[in-house]
C-alpha cells in the first residue's frame, strides 16, 4: 500500500469518527490520558529520551498508474531515487530533568536495517537544526544505514522531529546512544488518532522538505521547453553545483539534450566565452568582473544570489573554544588574511575567483586585500598561507589542514566532515540573515552568453530561472532572483 493511500485511509477514518459519536468519547480518552501522562511526567526525575516511528513507508512501490496513484517524483543532489522509503521520527526529551552535552556519554544514533540513509532533516527545532548542520559526527562515511547525532541540550519536554530519506529495501528503526543518569527508549505506539495527526504533519513535510532532497508533485515540476543540442557550461566553481542540479533536472525532461558544465572559475568561464563567442556556451561569474571591459559584447542575465561562508578546521576548536558560536568580527578576519594572526593559516583562492573578489568585497574592503601571489595550496614545501584554485581544493586543504581557515560556497560543506562554518559580527551565512541585509558574504550570479541566448541556451536559462526551479533550489547557499523582491538584496537581481 503506498503513502498517500494509506494517508487517505486514515483521513477516511477521521471523518467516520467525527460523523459519529465516536469523537466524545475518544476525546474523553485523550482528557484522561494526557493527564495520566502529565502525572507521570511530574513525578519522573529520571533523565530520559524517548522517540517514536510517527511514518515508515515505502514510496511509489506500488503498481504503476493509474491503479496506483504514485505521484511523488523523489529526487537527491541530481539522484533520483527509485527504491526509497520516508521515515519520521518523534524525538522528545521525556524525562523530569533537561539533558545538556555534558549527560551525553554516547551520541544519540539511529540504524536503518538494510536501508541507506540518503539525506536526512531536523524539523520543529531551528537551534537543533543549526547545530546538527554544522556537526561533523552526522552521517559517517563507515554505516550508510545510520545517523548520528551531535551531543544535543534538550529540556524537558523539548524536542524534534527528523525526517529521513532512505533506499533498500530492509525495514525497521533501532536506537543507540547513551544518556548518564538516564536512558534512552522507544516510546509506545501511538493511536489511530494520533495517527491521523502524524499523517497530516508527514503530508505538510512532504511539500516543505529542502536542502537536496525533492519530493514534488509532477503538477509543480518544472517545465523545460526542450531543444535538441548540446550546450557547455562554463566557470564559477561555487555555482556549478547549482547548474549541474539544473542540468540534471533538464536533461531528465529533455533527453536529446546534452549539457556539459565545467567548473574552471568565474574570469576563466568569462575569458574562454570573450574568446570563443560561442552561442552555445554561458559562462557563469560571482559578480561582474573587476575589469568590467571583460563582458562586452557579451550579454549578462542575474540568476540569483550565491551565499558564501567563512570556513575554518575544527580543530581551531582548541585554541578558541567558541570559534564555531561565537564567529569573528570583520576586523579580526582582516588581521587574520593580512598574516597578522599566528594562530590561523589563511587560505584564499587564486587567479580571477569571483568567491574572492566577493570575499574581499564583503570584508576587506579597508584596501588591504589578501594576497593574490601567495602560493598554490598543497604544493611541495608548502606550509604557509596559500591560495586554492577551485572551492573544492579550498576545502580539501581547509578540510586536512588543522589550522586553516578559508572561504567558499555554503552548500558544499557537508562533504567535509572537518570544517565548518564561522559566524561574522554574530550573523550567520543563511538564507534568512542574507535577506535581511545582515549577513553581507553574497555575490550575484551572473550568466553569460555571446548575444542574445536562443535555443537550448535560452531554454535552460528560462528553466533555471523559473519559479518552480528556484524553489526547488531554496536551501543550498542560492537564492533566485524571484526571491529577493522586498528585502535588502532586491538590488543584486539586476541584469542592467
Amino acid at each position: 500500500m503506498s503513502s498517500v493511500t494509506q494517508a487517505s485511509g486514515i483521513l477516511s477514518d477521521l471523518n467516520s469518527m467525527i460523523d459519529s459519536r465516536e469523537a466524545l468519547t475518544t476525546l474523553t480518552c485523550a482528557l484522561i490520558t494526557g493527564a495520566i501522562g502529565l502525572l507521570v511526567t511530574a513525578v519522573r526525575r529520571r533523565r530520559q529520551i524517548g522517540w517514536s516511528v510517527l511514518f515508515d513507508e515505502p514510496i511509489n512501490r506500488g503498481p504503476a498508474p493509474p491503479n496506483d496513484l504514485n505521484m511523488w517524483e523523489i529526487h537527491s543532489q541530481g539522484r533520483e531515487i527509485e527504491d526509497g522509503s520516508l521515515v519520521v521520527l518523534d524525538v522528545l526529551n521525556s524525562g523530569g530533568q533537561d539533558i545538556d552535552e555534558s549527560h551525553v556519554a554516547v551520541p544519540l544514533r539511529f540504524t536503518f536495517p538494510g536501508r541507506e540513509v540518503v539525506h536526512f532533516k531536523v524539523r520543529d527545532s531551528d537551534d537543533l537544526h543549526n547545530l546538527i548542520e554544522r556537526s561533523t559526527d552526522t552521517l559517517p562515511p563507515d554505516d550508510a544505514s545510520r545517523i548520528v547525532l551531535p551531543a544535543l541540550p534538550l529540556n524537558r519536554q523539548d524536542g524534534f522531529k527528523l525526517l529521513i530519506l532512505l533506499v533498500g529495501s530492509g525495514s525497521g528503526v533501532r536506537s543507540g546512544g547513551i544518556i548518564r543518569g538516564g536512558r534512552i527508549v522507544q516510546r509506545a505506539k501511538r493511536s489511530r488518532l494520533y495517527q491521523v495527526t502524524a499523517a497530516g504533519t508527514v503530508m505538510a513535510l512532504l511539500i516543505g522538505i529542502s536542502g537536496g532532497v525533492w519530493l514534488a508533485n509532477r503538477a509543480l515540476s518544472p517545465e523545460a521547453a526542450c531543444t535538441h543540442g548540446s550546450l557547455s557550461i562554463k566557470g564559477s566553481t561555487a555555482f556549478a553545483p547549482v547548474a549541474t542540479q539544473v542540468k540534471n533536472a533538464y536533461e531528465q525532461s529533455c533527453p536529446n539534450a546534452t549539457i556539459r558544465v565545467v567548473a574552471n572559475g568565474s574570469g576563466n568561464g568569462l575569458a574562454d566565452l570573450r574568446l570563443s563567442k560561442d552561442t552555445s556556451t554561458i559562462a557563469m561569474s560571482d559578480g561582474r568582473p573587476s575589469d568590467q571591459t571583460d563582458e562586452e559584447g557579451l550579454n549578462r542575465r542575474a540568476a540569483g544570489v550565491v551565499v558564501f561562508a567563512v570556513v575554518a578546521n575544527h580543530a581551531l576548536e582548541d585554541s578558541h573554544p567558541r570559534l564555531f558560536e561565537d564567529g569573528l568580527t570583520t576586523a579580526e578576519l582582516r588581521t587574520i588574511f593580512g598574516g597578522q594572526d599566528p594562530a590561523f593559516l589563511p587560505v584564499g583562492r587564486s587567479g580571477d575567483s569571483g568567491t574572492r573578489a566577493a570575499f574581499e568585497s564583503a570584508f576587506l574592503d579597508d584596501g588591504s586585500p589578501a594576497s593574490k601571489d601567495l602560493p598554490e595550496c598543497g604544493s611541495p614545501g608548502v606550509t604557509t598561507a596559500c591560495n586554492a584554485k577551485t572551492t573544492m581544493d579550498l576545502l580539501e586543504y581547509v578540510n586536512s589542514t588543522a589550522n586553516a581557515i578559508g572561504y567558499a560556497e555554503a552548500d558544499a560543506l557537508p562533504f567535509f566532515p572537518n570544517v565548518g562554518t564561522i559566524p561574522v559580527n554574530t550573523y550567520e551565512p543563511i538564507r534568512e540573515d542574507a535577506l535581511s541585509g545582515n549577513y553581507p558574504f553574497v555575490a550575484t550570479e551572473y550568466l553569460y552568453t555571446a548575444g542574445e541566448p536562443a535555443g537550448l541556451t535560452a531554454n535552460y536559462l528560462d528553466f533555471l530561472t523559473s519559479d518552480p526551479m528556484t524553489a526547488q533550489l531554496r536551501g543550498h547557499g542560492f537564492i533566485g532572483c524571484s526571491d529577493v523582491d522586498g528585502t535588502k538584496l532586491a538590488g543584486e537581481c539586476t541584469d542592467g
